[in-house]
């Protein structure tokens, strides 16, 4: 069985130099697909990103605790589509999990009434690189990869550059330097076809559906 690993890019939008730093990811790196940040101050640019054909583009589900969630999300769904000019192709979410309590049941009507995959619902999701385990190196770049055991997989990485607008505005900033760099290191490509991963967006896991 052919196994396939996605690699996300969350929080384009959030600044320019982390829309900067996402790019050069998908096409210096192994990125291939990113999700959209639409209330954020560098949102508008993901109408750029269509460029990139081999580089599908999502919604990064922003939440607090007081919307209405399924109204909230169709309000960004809407924004997406007025910036983007399409529907997403993957929904993922900010800070909170798509499993969580209340979100769960959204995404999955969502899911099933517009065929868009969720993270964690489709995909063996990992985590394990970068924000979550604090280590940015290509050794832990690997590790992640290794996690890739499902037939589809999704590696969640958060590439970017920094600058003083992200110091001020998050607190994950420089690190993000760091994810970029081992994203690029040429020996990860390499790695991953050693492994017998395909590398592949979330458009072609609707197209396998």
């Amino acid at each position: 069985m052919s196994k396939y690993l996605i690699v996300n890019a969350d929080d384009f939008g959030y600044s320019y130099s982390i829309n900067k730093g996402i790019i050069e990811a998908h096409t210096n790196g192994i990125v291939t697909s990113t999700s959209v940040m639409v209330y954020a101050t560098a949102a508008h640019k993901a109408k750029e990103l269509t460029k990139f054909p081999d580089l599908s583009i999502g919604l990064h589900f922003m939440l607090n605790e007081l919307v209405d969630i399924a109204a909230e999300l169709e309000r960004q769904v809407d924004k997406f589509a007025s910036i983007v000019g399409k529907s997403p192709d993957h929904i993922d979410t900010h800070k909170r999990s798509t499993t969580d309590e209340g979100i769960k049941e959204v995404l999955e009507d969502y899911a099933k009434n517009h065929n868009v995959p969720i993270r964690n619902f489709n995909v063996k999701h990992i985590g394990s690189f970068g924000i979550h385990s604090g280590d940015c190196s290509v050794a832990q770049l690997k590790r992640s990869i290794d996690e890739a055991t499902g037939e589809y997989n999704e590696l969640m990485t958060h590439a970017g550059y920094s600058d003083d607008y992200l110091r001020e505005h998050s607190s994950y900033n420089d690190p993000r330097e760091d994810e970029l760099k081992s994203i690029c290191n040429p020996a990860i490509k390499q790695y991953i076809q050693e492994k017998g991963l395909i590398l592949v967006n979330w458009n072609s896991l609707l197209a396998s559906s």
